[in-house]
């Protein structure tokens, strides 16, 4: 078993209070990843679990054994660098062997598991290259072999993809899910790209100013967000948040956007809400994606807008609304015929709204 916690976990760099006071749960071989933007405490959290960075207070379990003054090599983690650290002037197969003979395994075992991880990293034709004459995708393929070839029960990746071109991201993001599955380790995952996040993760640990803003499996946080931070952070487009009041008369209650714009809230959930805000002034919260466009003389429900740019990107386009003082991005299907300066429609979902406070950006 390996289960992870954080206990209060707190780091300080002089005034700069990095990670404050984090509590954090990671279940055994489970992928976990830590999500944020620069400087959000995610690496210096990941540093501390290694026994690279110590902690100011706080504490580190494994399996409920406190950790936190261990020596790192004493922690039994395996670790990977945004920067492949590897030996350029030993081989890919002296590389991928180099931790199983620093733990004296003899030949025949070591040839085994050496074969074995190249086979899987799709290093078999490299084993005896020197890898200083690997691409750098190679490269840190030989990283990513070399920490997992002995099998840590605990697995720590530091933007181990953020080096690498596009196409070759995508391939490895399918071949860690895999190697986590094979070896069954618990996986935590440091990254700022949301979509390794979504694409990786079972649970991910939203970060920011050093506080954790939401942990959750990917369809929670993508979901229902804690805070205007997170729905912001998360989607590419991110959710459209809006400047709106809360408004109503005989019976009924809307969603009221300044300069013009305004739809009546028949979504028991919304309504429900609506309800649970102290004041009037909110943050309206819709994605992108959840979001239908109707032709102007549309009757139903909707918010009349303007098409303000359109933005074609490949299978599907982005259409820019002007809402009254606000503008806001709908994902629509490429061809739909939404044109520059056309008067439409923007009708929000039932079940897909959201609604944070002004003041705190906290969810409603």
């Amino acid at each position: 078993m390996a289960t992870i916690e954080l206990k209060s976990l707190t780091k300080q760099f002089g005034q700069l209070l990095a990670v404050n006071s984090l509590d954090l749960l990671i279940p055994d071989r489970k992928f976990v990843a830590l999500l944020g933007p620069s400087g959000c405490g995610k690496t210096t959290t990941m540093n501390m679990i290694a026994g690279i960075e110590s902690a100011s207070d706080g504490e580190i379990l494994f399996d409920g054994n406190n950790v936190r003054t261990l020596p790192a090599r004493q922690r039994g983690v395996g670790f990977v660098f945004q920067n492949y650290a590897i030996f350029t002037h030993m081989t890919v197969y002296e590389n991928l062997a180099f931790g199983l003979r620093s733990r004296g395994m003899k030949g025949p075992e070591i040839e085994k598991k050496v074969t074995d991880m190249a086979e899987l990293m799709r290093l078999t034709d490299r084993l005896h290259w020197p890898s200083a004459r690997l691409s750098v995708n190679e490269m840190q393929k030989v990283a990513i072999g070399r920490s997992a070839v002995t099998e840590p029960a605990i697995f720590l990746l530091d933007e181990p993809l953020s080096n690498l071109d596009a196409a070759f991201r995508a391939f490895m993001r399918t071949e860690l899910k895999h190697l986590q599955h094979q070896f069954q380790q618990t996986m935590v995952y440091v990254t700022h790209d949301q979509i390794e996040a979504m694409s990786l993760a079972d649970m991910i640990a939203v970060m920011n100013l050093g506080v954790l803003q939401q942990y959750g499996t990917p369809i929670e946080v993508y979901n229902r967000p804690n805070n205007t931070f997170v729905a912001n952070f998360m989607g590419s487009p991110s959710m459209n948040l809006l400047d709106a009041t809360i408004g109503g008369g005989d019976g009924s209650t809307r969603i009221e956007f300044p300069g013009g714009g305004q739809f009546e809230v028949n979504d028991e959930d919304l309504l429900r809400r609506c309800k649970s805000a102290t004041t009037g002034a909110i943050k309206f919260g819709a994605r992108p994606e959840d979001i239908a466009l109707e032709a102007s003389g549309h009757t139903g429900d909707g918010v009349k807008a303007k098409v303000n740019f359109v933005e074609p990107i490949g299978p599907r386009t982005i259409v820019h609304l002007a809402v009254g003082e606000e503008i806001i991005k709908v994902v629509v299907p490429k061809g739909s015929g939404f044109e520059l300066g056309s008067d439409v429609k923007a009708v929000f979902p039932k079940g897909k709204c959201h609604i944070f406070d002004a003041e705190t950006g906290n969810a409603k």
